[in-house]
């Protein structure tokens, strides 16, 4: 299977398995980045927590740095940069190994990031996007197809990796959506990606955070079936993202109201969000409860490192 793949992610990003904690802002932290890198993946977290202090940032990347001297990353939805700024000046300053930007053009940052010393990861949607993010240097790209959790676009994982890897043979593809254990890892590598970035199957970990409970009792129950692709909770909550984006939900009372009225809902927005407990989680009648179709492999709470050895499972020394 090794020579179906068009470069090695390890080598190039000095790591041991072909896996990325996806950033997921507001999902993650040092401690899961940490745990990831150490069981000899690429761990990341979102610098865009919504709920945290700037400075927040940079205590994640000292507590990674007093776990591990491996590699680790900060994750930014690039269209919402300028607003986290100072954020992600911190990175620059801390000389963070690699930055991973996502959901849209990624200059002028891009070009800050590699200034600094950064490797720069793009998560693109479309093929149109990763030509943008190859021509500015982007030293990887993930092709995060519809299938994963959280703000995704519309088109499926492998067709999506497919079409990027026709255009860009040589630069490594990780996939994101979809991957929740050996055999789905197998099968992506198999199909030329580099790699994998994945999200749902760590935030069913031990060291996820403590908040998630609720979020890692719907993964485990989920059969993979359960979610759904809107743009309810973007609209209601005024979320900026950029067209043909939207998130893939636990699908729920709320997402079943709002479906196909769009426009009635941005009417409404301040009326709803007002009312909208988000992020309750103990029900799933109107939470915003971000996972992917891969919850499906998810069964039981975790350490990090038995999910990265379960994960790498099988996996022979010629692709590893």
């Amino acid at each position: 299977m090794a020579e179906n793949r068009p470069a090695r992610f390890e080598d190039r990003f000095g790591v041991r398995y072909p896996i990325v904690l996806a950033p997921m802002g507001g999902y993650t932290d040092g401690r899961m980045a940490a745990a990831v890198t150490v069981a000899g993946g690429l761990g990341t977290f979102g610098g865009a927590h919504p709920g945290e202090p700037d400075a927040w940032v940079g205590e994640q990347i000292d507590a990674i740095r007093a776990t591990t001297s491996g590699p680790f990353g900060v994750g930014f939805i690039t269209p919402a940069l300028p607003r986290w700024e100072r954020r992600f000046e911190i990175v620059l300053e801390k000389s963070v190994p690699v930055v991973v930007l996502s959901f849209s053009d990624p200059r002028p940052w891009i070009d800050r990031a590699r200034d600094a010393g950064c490797k720069v990861m793009c998560q693109v949607q479309t093929v149109a996007q990763a030509d943008v993010a190859v021509d500015e240097g982007a030293d990887a790209l993930i092709a995060r197809g519809t299938e994963a959790g959280g703000h995704t676009g519309q088109i499926g994982a492998l067709t999506l990796l497919n079409a990027i890897l026709r255009h860009h043979a040589d630069l490594p593809v990780l996939v994101a959506g979809g991957i929740g254990d050996a055999r789905s890892l197998r099968a992506i590598l198999a199909a030329g990606a580099a790699g994998a970035s994945m999200g749902t199957a760590f935030l069913a970990s031990q060291e996820a955070p403590d908040f998630s409970t609720g979020i890692k009792r719907f993964i485990i129950e989920s059969d993979g079936s359960d979610t759904t692709w809107t743009r309810a909770y973007d609209i209601a909550l005024e979320l900026d993202f950029p067209e043909g984006i939207g998130a893939r939900v636990h699908a729920n009372a709320f997402t079943r109201r709002w479906e196909g009225r769009e426009d009635q809902l941005r009417s409404q927005s301040a009326e709803v969000r007002a009312e909208l407990d988000w992020f309750g989680l103990e029900s799933d009648d109107e939470s915003f409860v971000m996972h992917g179709q891969s919850a499906a492999f998810v069964d039981e709470v975790l350490p990090i490192q038995t999910i990265m050895q379960r994960l790498t499972s099988g996996l022979s020394a010629a692709e590893t």
